[in-house]
């Protein structure tokens, strides 16, 4: 397991951007966690609703300089089960992942994450990890994603600073086991395991139009396998395909 470092920050406008103002060497082991990012990042456009003080918003380092650049996807799906590892000593219903890389609880988004890795040669360099977990805000105006918290999950707050040393070592973890082929191969196993609407039929948004697909897995480069209702097989890249908008059941719904 890595040797991890904690920088709390009160105020910052991306725990990302902090890091990546750091030589690239110092950034690995590194947890940088604000009690407010102001300009906190999701992915394209995307920026992430966050109350001060209320969840967790932090990057942190990791060393991927063993891994060839082209399976750099698989840091994509160790991370997300790093969060679901922790996430299943505290819910007692089932977290899943949202290809590719958000958690979602009852079709409700519970946490974000986005990587930023540099690339040397044919070789990955170090990465940064950012990760945003809902935990006790309880109010969101952000419709389109669903947010949900685990303080509206659970019915009672969660302390910040512990879970956040857990959700460290539980995501280094994961990243750790990509060392091997062999945890290389219970990472991909893993990850479509708990995928999102995995081998189920479903409707989806390509191109401005309603299609339905049944999600196969995941190819070498991230890019989501499908096939249609004839068997023709589809592939698709992040942003070219979307879940099929639907409102879900309030956070009662959840037991």
């Amino acid at each position: 397991m890595s040797k991890i470092t904690f920088i709390e920050l009160e105020k910052t406008a991306s725990t990302n951007a902090f890091l990546l103002e750091m030589p690239e060497k110092e950034r690995v082991g590194m947890v940088v966690s604000a009690r407010e990012q102001m300009a906190g990042k999701g992915m394209g456009t995307n920026t992430w609703e966050s109350a001060p003080g209320m969840n967790l918003t932090f990057s942190m380092g990791v060393d991927m300089s063993f891994m060839p650049a082209a399976d750099q996807f698989l840091l994509s799906q160790a991370v997300p089960l790093g969060l679901l590892d922790m996430l299943d000593t505290l819910l007692s219903s089932k977290a899943m992942v949202k290809w590719p890389n958000d958690i979602i609880i009852e079709d409700r988004k519970l946490a974000g994450i986005l990587i930023n890795s540099t690339i040397h040669g044919q070789m990955m360099g170090v990465s940064i990890v950012g990760i945003g977990l809902n935990v006790n805000q309880m109010q969101f105006q952000d419709w389109p994603t669903h947010p949900v918290s685990l303080k509206m999950v659970l019915g009672r707050e969660v302390e910040l600073d512990l879970l956040l040393h857990q959700l460290a070592e539980a995501v280094d973890r994961r990243v750790e086991m990509l060392r091997t082929p062999e945890g290389a191969d219970l990472i991909r196993k893993a990850y479509l395991e708990r995928l999102y609407r995995y081998q189920e039929w479903a409707d989806y948004m390509v191109h401005g139009q309603k299609v339905k697909r049944y999600v196969t897995g995941i190819d070498p480069f991230g890019r989501l396998e499908t096939l249609d209702e004839s068997e023709t097989k589809y592939v698709y890249d992040i942003k070219e395909i979307s879940v099929y908008p639907t409102r879900p059941a309030g956070p009662s719904a959840i037991p």
